[in-house]
């Protein structure tokens, strides 16, 4: 065992083990579109993607326009990857095609239209659907996985030593206890990762309310997968609710709006990661950072970089983590504030039924809301 692990075992999670000796295949799944207006500039995107495209040895799928395709290659260099020039545009996506101007109408209801735009609601919402098409374009093609995730191409956004990500063994090993806590088969089990609680005044939410807004920052739709038969099943309920949704003229341009909003819907089928859990046996003697370090760097689990993509080190294998945490240790911010050396470092969490995480927010007695929207072939 790791030096840097020793904190974990002394919580009681269990140590890590292979447990699948003939190996894991794993691929990663991902876009990029270029839009007139967008959250983020093409300098900051060109950034990110050659931290997750020249980093990352795991094969990748990327949808892109032809115009792209050079640029995409290019960052990859020999690493393996398919590149998809189908669509030159995410309305040309078959659930999306059609909608330009429902989502035009959107905009107009968004809050935070000075920075989102119809193309990029087609971009989020494209993500099942665009998951789901490259497992079925490379099965037909003799190219199988286990699992397969997808990944916001601008989700890598500082330096890292992650490469052979997710870890296949890793990923193994959490779908193995997230069926232990579910009492789903690994095939059936869809993962997400969370941010933080809903609000206890969704404890009493219908499907007929609509999607829950992000503002309470639920899901992190950056990365989500799990089996070829779960992706379908996703992208089965996600559209049905998508357009359930539009033809009642509600708002449905932030997927995570929507994801949120499955969450509810489907947990029994759903498991996740939540760094910020107060009870979690990795978050005791941990003392989170004063109100002078950035709200999105609290370090409950001790120093682990950005909040929302600590499921990135979650995933990683041992040794990977063991130079993240040397990394986000040795920061010259903790030098400016004086009490640096009082940090941890960070430390790997339980996995999460979707279930128990609704439930530690609303109450043990909690249900699932009633459903009655049709899916297709469900």
């Amino acid at each position: 065992m790791s030096a840097f692990d020793f904190e974990a075992a002394e919580v009681g999670l269990p140590p890590f083990v292979n447990p699948k000796e003939n190996g894991t295949s794993v691929l990663l799944v991902s876009a990029m579109f270029p839009l007139a207006k967008s959250k983020h500039t093409k300098k900051e995107y060109g950034i990110w993607l050659g931290r997750f495209l020249g980093a990352m040895t795991t094969d990748v799928y990327m949808y892109t326009t032809p115009d792209l395709a050079d640029t995409i290659r290019s960052i990859r260099g020999k690493l393996p990857i398919t590149i998809d020039t189908t669509y030159s545009s995410p309305f040309e996506v078959p659930p999306l095609q059609g909608l330009e101007e429902a989502y035009v109408k959107m905009n107009d209801m968004d809050d935070e239209k000075w920075h989102h735009s119809p193309g990029l609601y087609a971009v989020w919402n494209a993500k099942p659907f665009l998951l789901e098409s490259a497992v079925h374009t490379l099965a037909k093609q003799g190219k199988t996985y286990d699992y397969a995730f997808w990944n916001d191409g601008g989700s890598f956004r500082r330096n890292h030593r992650y490469s052979h990500w997710p870890d296949p063994d890793r990923v193994e090993q959490v779908y193995e206890e997230a069926s232990r806590l579910t009492h789903q088969k690994k095939e059936d089990l869809l993962f997400f990762p969370v941010f933080q609680l809903p609000d206890e005044k969704f404890k009493d939410w219908k499907e007929t309310m609509g999607p829950i807004a992000n503002s309470v920052q639920l899901s992190e739709g950056s990365f989500f997968g799990g089996s070829t038969s779960t992706i379908e099943w996703f992208a089965k309920i996600f559209y049905a609710y998508h357009d359930h949704y539009i033809s009642r003229g509600l708002f449905v341009g932030i997927d995570q709006d929507l994801f949120n909003s499955l969450f509810l819907l489907f947990p029994e089928r759903m498991f996740t990661v939540w760094m910020n859990d107060p009870i979690a046996p990795a978050h005791k003697g941990i003392i989170p950072s004063p109100s002078l370090i950035p709200s999105l760097e609290r370090g409950y689990l001790g120093e682990c970089g950005a909040e929302w993509f600590y499921y990135q080190f979650w995933l990683a294998d041992q040794q990977t983590r063991d130079m993240m945490r040397e990394i986000w240790v040795k920061e010259e911010r903790w030098r400016k504030t004086g009490w640096w050396s009082e940090r941890k470092l960070c430390r790997l969490t339980r996995a999460m039924s979707m279930s128990d995480f609704l439930k530690r927010a609303f109450s043990e007695d909690w249900k699932p809301p009633t459903r009655h929207v049709h899916i297709p072939d469900l």
